[in-house]
């Protein structure tokens, strides 16, 4: 059932195309696309703690591993950096070639993958990128999350964030937030998005969501 959410917390921050976000439980990592950043955003002070140099960013991120994790280039490849230095350590191709890779988050489960064009979330092994399973989807993705038991995903032109019941396979809800959102995290207590219309990372409560399943 579609609902509206207000944003509780809004952070502003300097750059003109938002599009990946994760959570590492001490930082919210952003990555620009305009200037090719990575940025370590404090949620507490809204200071940016670090920057990362990463080129060609397209997408969505993830922290795997002690890693970052950025959708790159024009085939949408998996790049892996040192969350530290910047280095980039190694490369994985895009599962699904020629797809618009959107989504990307890392979990205890492995890695989901959710896709634009196909409107689809891929669940693949960390190792291999082995198909664990696969979910249709409602809404155009340009962002994924994992809680719980849900899956989140922003469709940046429809401005929501929708809600997969992982159980059931399904869409269960439909989130109309302000702004446009791309990139989107879970802190274990509020769902963030990058706005790209405004330029900042927002943050709202998703009644029923209960606490974070994050990678080891």
């Amino acid at each position: 059932m579609p609902y509206a959410a207000g944003t509780v917390r809004d952070i502003p921050v300097r750059g003109l195309k938002l599009c990946g976000l994760t959570w590492s439980g001490t930082f919210l990592w952003c990555s620009e696309a305009v200037q090719n950043l990575i940025m370590a955003v404090d949620p507490a002070s809204g200071e940016v703690a670090r920057r990362l140099p990463c080129r060609d960013v397209r997408t969505d991120l993830t922290t795997l591993g002690g890693y970052l994790v950025q959708v790159a280039g024009p085939h949408g490849v998996l790049r892996v950096l040192d969350p530290h230095s910047g280095e980039v350590v190694g490369e994985l191709p895009n599962p699904r070639p020629g797809a618009v890779l959107c989504g990307l988050e890392a979990t205890r489960h492995g890695l989901w993958l959710g896709y634009g064009d196909l409107r689809r979330i891929d669940l693949r092994g960390v190792d291999d990128l082995r198909l664990v399973d696969s979910f249709p989807v409602r809404h155009a993705v340009a962002g994924v999350t994992v809680s719980d038991g849900y899956l989140a995903y922003a469709d940046q032109r429809a401005g929501t964030i929708n809600l997969l019941d992982l159980d059931r396979g399904r869409d269960v809800a439909s989130v109309s937030v302000p702004g446009n959102p791309t990139g989107i995290a879970w802190d274990g207590s509020l769902i963030w998005y990058c706005d790209h219309a405004t330029f900042q990372l927002r943050a709202i409560e998703v009644p029923g969501i209960a606490r974070a399943e994050r990678a080891p």
